[in-house]
């Protein structure tokens, strides 16, 4: 049970770590000079954190009988979808 608990531990940090970091970095402006590479390479991360926490978001959100896996399943998914519009309204 132990190693059950650790696991969801461990999903947790990686849905809300990986839709926060995805967020902040919509808001990161590349620097002018490396343009051409920055912006492609910053959507591209963007885009890969925010599919690992919604993926992870929506498994909480629709597996998890509790009201509170719910609503921690709602958060992950919020934020990658808000990370996910930021990137594709640039």
């Amino acid at each position: 049970m132990e190693s059950l608990a650790l696991l969801v531990t461990i999903l947790l940090i990686l849905m809300v770590t990986a839709g926060v970091v995805a967020l902040f970095l919509t808001f990161r402006k590349p620097n002018e000079l490396s343009n051409v590479t920055a912006k492609p390479l910053q959507r591209i991360s963007t885009i890969f954190l925010a599919i690992i926490s919604l993926v992870i978001g929506i498994q909480f959100a629709t597996q998890v009988d509790s009201i509170g896996g719910r609503v921690i399943g709602g958060f992950g998914i919020t934020i990658a979808a808000l990370a996910i519009y930021r990137v594709i309204k640039k």
